[in-house]
Parts: structure tokens; C-alpha cells; sequence
């Protein structure tokens, strides 16, 4: 049977997106039109694929099947058949990062990339929330800390360094501390996105030595541009990254606490789904961005150059 795989790509943005105008909308579609799309298609199977008798839409074991077996396939048709057809990289790639190291960073990476391959178009979205790659539609996604077991491939990009500081206000007022023990005595702001309101178990090292400190927090946030903005206006203690505290350390503006003491470095990694073809724009992307966050890691806080020098 010759389906026009534009009708599947259609059913498969109908089950992401659990409804039928949203994935409309998404394809820049007509909802009428998108309803007679479907139907077409399910006419052309002779069964239906999706349930409309009720106000959620659910799959019927035919559309459960098809949904599972050729969503994947067709994944892969499309980055390979973009590749025959495109002579240098071009196409588009939807990618997903922590939201401030999304402005800070990613957002230059992604307009040098671009600078190279004018062909390309992004779709960055910064959110500090795991999004669904498959139900949003995902290329890639840019994830911190340890990875939970899923079916997704993932590439490890480095590690980011953390750092322990307050500002200089808060010191003075509350003192510095000289022994990790200390921390349990001070105030501290805590990242509260991922965890509950709770103390939270900080670990330091130095040398083979060993220190885990319960931090009772008496400021929780969910965004690490809100904690920079508390730990530069004397609200507390906080533990968090370097990339984004070093140049106020630098500066004077924060100061770095318990210098001889390491927090542990959180991995962090680009994340695809599975698929055994990868599109050379997402592969090329994926070595670029590796490159890039060595600038990281090295603390030159200056921005990847591409080979055109841009």
C-alpha cells in the first residue's frame, strides 16, 4: 500500500500532543483539514486508529500498533532521506536545555553552528522540566545530574563543577565558615525544582576525607537565575554551579567558601531517542556542542569559534 507518509507523520503529532487541533496547529493546519486527513488515512488502512467517541482521544490496538512500530521507522526515513536530498547540512532540529544555561551558553553555541550551516534551523526550547522527547517532538535534550534507566541514547557532553559561596554582606553578618560542619549552622538557599521541601545532604571532600553536611534551607527556588540573584544580595549559602557563580567570585562580588574542599562534579549529557540512523545534522550538532562545553570545563568563559573564525 502507497500511504502518503504525511498522513502518518499527522496521526503521530495527534497521539504526542493528545489532540487533534494541537497537532493542527503544529503542522499549520486547518483542524477540518487534519480531521480529513486522518480519515483518509484510515480509510486507506480499512481500520480505524483512533478512538473519537469520547472527549480524550485513545488509540485503538491498530493505532497502538502502528504508533509503536512505525513512529520509529519513520523517524529514521526522514533524517535519511534529508540526507540524500541536502548536498551540505540543512533541516531542523529541535533541542531542549536548562533554561539559564540555555541563555548563557547553548543559544551562542547554536547561533555559531548556524553561522556555519545556514541551512539549519533550531527550535531551542529552555525549560528546567524533563519534557517528553517523543511526546514534544525532541531532537535533543540537555540533562544535568545522573540519568534514571530509559530507552533513550545518551552522549556524555562532561562534568559541571560546583562551587560553595555567599556574598560578602552575608558574612560579615552571619561569618564565614571553616569546616563543612559549619554549613549546618547557616542559612542556605536550596534548588527546590527537583526536590522536596526537606533538608537536603550536601557532600565536600578533600583529599580522602569525606564530610556530609544535613542543610536545613530557609530560602527554596526553582530557577538558578532567582538563587544567583538571593546569593548576590546576601540571602544565604548556596552550592551550585560554577559556570554561573565564577565571574562574581572573580569579581569580587561573591566569595568562594571553603576553598580546599571539592563538591562533587554532576555529569551532563545530550540526550536522543533510539533509532539505528542518526541524521548527520544531529550528529554534527551533538560534536559541536561536545566541543563547546570543553570551553567550560576549561574555565576559559570565552565562546567556541567555528573553522570560518565567526
Amino acid at each position: 500500500m502507497n500511504h502518503d507518509l504525511t498522513l502518518w507523520q499527522l496521526f503521530f503529532r495527534i497521539v504526542e500532543r493528545g489532540s487533534l487541533t494541537k497537532a493542527a496547529k503544529d503542522l499549520r493546519l486547518d483542524p477540518s483539514v487534519a480531521s480529513r486527513r486522518l480519515a483518509a488515512l484510515e480509510h486507506q488502512l480499512k481500520v480505524q486508529l483512533i478512538n473519537r467517541s469520547t472527549r480524550k482521544l485513545s488509540l485503538t490496538a491498530a493505532g497502538t500498533l502502528a504508533y509503536e512500530q512505525i513512529r520509529p521507522l519513520l523517524y529514521e526515513m526522514d533524517g535519511i532521506l534529508g540526507d540524500i536530498s541536502n548536498k551540505s547540512l540543512a533541516g531542523k532540529i529541535k533541542i531542549t536545555t536548562p533554561v539559564n544555561l540555555g541563555e548563557r551558553y547553548v543559544t551562542q553555541w547554536l547561533t555559531l553552528f548556524q553561522h556555519q550551516y545556514p541551512d539549519i534551523t533550531f527550535d531551542l526550547v529552555l525549560s528546567d522540566n524533563c519534557l517528553d522527547l517523543q511526546q514534544e517532538g525532541i531532537d535533543l535534550a540537555m540533562r544535568i545530574g545522573e540519568l534514571p534507566a530509559s530507552s533513550l541514547v545518551a552522549r556524555k557532553l562532561g562534568n559541571m563543577a560546583g562551587v560553595l559561596c555567599a556574598s560578602p554582606d552575608y558574612l560579615q553578618k552571619y561569618g564565614t565558615p571553616r569546616h563543612p560542619q559549619d554549613l549546618s549552622f547557616h542559612k542556605t538557599i536550596i534548588y527546590s525544582l527537583h526536590q522536596h521541601i526537606s533538608p537536603t545532604r550536601l557532600q565536600l571532600s578533600r583529599d580522602h576525607e569525606i564530610e556530609q553536611i544535613e542543610l536545613s534551607g530557609n530560602f527554596y527556588l526553582n530557577n538558578v537565575g532567582a538563587i544567583y540573584q538571593a546569593v548576590c544580595h546576601g540571602a544565604g549559602i548556596h552550592a551550585g554551579p560554577a559556570w554561573l557563580f565564577n565571574e562574581a567570585i572573580y569579581s569580587g562580588k561573591l566569595v568562594k567558601l571553603l576553598p580546599d574542599w571539592q563538591l562533587p562534579a554532576l555529569p551532563v549529557h545530550l540526550l536522543r531517542m533510539k533509532s539505528h540512523y542518526v541524521p548527520h545534522r544531529i550528529s554534527v550538532l551533538m560534536d559541536w556542542m561536545v566541543l563547546c562545553w570543553q570551553e567550560i570545563e576549561g574555565g576559559t568563559g570565552k565562546q567556541h569559534q567555528n573553522s570560518n573564525g565567526k
